[in-house]
C-alpha cells in the first residue's frame, strides 16, 4: 500500500482534513492528493460543506495499526498493560513502512464500534444509533459523542443528547457499547468540537469537584500498589502509615461509585471522613446485605451440611 495513502488515512482519523494540509503533509501537491485520493474515493470523499476531506462512513474499510494501537491503548484501564501497550505501538510505528494497514471488516462488532465512535468524535459528527439499556426496550437516540471510556471490562460513549430526541435534549449520559447497535450518521458540524478530555466511567466524566477520603488496611493497599491504581486520575495518594495501611482521596461521580468500591473490599477499605456520606454508604451496604441474606429464608441459598 502507498506510503502517501496511509499517511492520509492517519490524518482523517483525527478528523475532516483540507487538501492543502494533506498535500503539505506528504510534501506533494493539491492535485496529487486529489489524484490519490481519487483512488480512495470508496472510503474517502470531499465534503462541500466542510470544504474538507472525510471518510465517506464512520467504519472505514482500513485503519491505520499505529492509529488502532492508539485507540485501545488510551482506554486500557490496568496501567502496567498501558506502559507496554505504548512500549509496543512505539516499537511498530518506528518499521511502519513495511505493515499494511487494518481491515476493520475483520475485527470484532465491539471494536468496530469504538472506531465508528471515534471517527464520530473527531469529524464532530451527529450519530442515530438504537440502544438496549439493562432495564428498558431498544430505543432509538440522537447523540453527540465526546468521548470513549473503559472501565476495564465495559466500554462506554459519553455523549449528549441531540435536539433530534423527542426528550432529554442536551443531558449527559454514559451508553455501554454493547447496547449500542445500527450507528448512522446524521450531520457532520462544521466549527464545533465535540471531543471532551478526561477521565469517566459508567456514571460519566469525573471531575475533582466530589471527593472522599478513604482508609486501605495493608492488604487492600498492596492491590492498589501492585496494580497502579494510584497513578489513575480519580485516585489521590495520601499517606501510608507503618502497618502498611494508606489514606488516599477518591474522586467520584454517583455515591455508588465509593458504594461499589467499599462493598466489594470491606471490611478493608473503610471511609475516613465525611459523616454524612459515610452513613448513606454503610446504610446502603446494609440493605444490600441484607438483601442477599434474605434469599436463604427465600430457598435461594443452602448450607453445605
Amino acid at each position: 500500500m502507498e506510503k502517501r495513502t496511509i499517511y492520509i488515512y492517519r490524518e482523517l482519523f483525527k478528523g475532516a482534513q483540507k487538501k492543502k494540509v494533506l498535500a503539505d503533509l506528504c510534501n506533494v501537491t493539491p492535485k496529487t492528493i486529489e489524484n490519490t485520493i481519487g483512488k480512495l474515493e470508496e472510503d474517502i470523499i470531499m465534503d462541500k460543506a466542510l470544504g474538507a476531506y472525510r471518510f465517506r462512513n464512520l467504519l472505514p474499510k482500513y485503519i491505520p495499526h499505529d492509529v488502532l494501537f492508539r485507540l485501545f491503548k488510551e482506554n486500557i484501564a490496568n496501567e502496567i498493560l498501558k506502559n507496554d501497550f505504548e512500549h509496543l505501538s512505539q516499537l511498530i510505528t518506528q518499521k511502519d513502512i513495511d505493515i499494511p494497514m487494518i481491515p476493520t471488516k475483520g475485527l470484532s462488532p465491539l471494536a468496530q464500534k469504538i472506531i465508528m465512535a471515534e471517527v464520530a468524535i473527531n469529524t464532530n459528527c451527529i450519530i442515530k444509533l438504537d440502544y438496549l439499556g439493562n432495564s428498558k426496550p431498544l430505543e432509538t437516540k440522537y447523540v453527540r459523542p465526546h468521548k470513549i471510556i473503559s472501565t476495564g471490562a465495559t466500554y462506554y460513549l459519553y455523549v449528549s443528547y441531540d435536539r433530534r430526541n423527542e426528550e432529554n435534549v442536551g443531558a449527559y449520559r454514559s451508553l455501554a457499547f454493547n447496547g449500542m447497535h445500527n450507528f448512522e450518521a446524521v450531520e457532520y458540524c462544521k466549527g464545533e468540537s465535540f471531543k471532551i478530555e478526561g477521565i469517566g466511567n459508567a456514571y460519566g466524566l469525573i471531575t475533582k469537584e466530589k471527593s472522599i477520603t478513604l482508609k486501605l488496611e495493608a492488604a487492600s493497599a498492596n492491590y492498589f500498589k501492585r496494580e497502579g491504581m494510584f497513578s489513575k486520575e480519580n485516585y489521590d495518594f495520601i499517606s501510608e502509615e507503618i502497618d502498611g495501611s494508606v489514606l488516599m482521596k477518591m474522586y467520584y461521580k454517583n455515591i455508588q461509585e465509593v458504594v461499589k468500591l467499599i462493598q466489594s473490599w470491606m471490611p478493608l477499605v473503610t471511609i475516613e471522613d465525611e459523616p454524612e456520606i459515610t452513613q448513606e454508604v454503610y446504610k446502603t451496604i446494609a440493605q444490600n446485605t441484607e438483601r442477599l441474606l434474605s434469599h436463604k429464608d427465600k430457598g435461594g441459598y443452602h448450607e453445605t451440611p
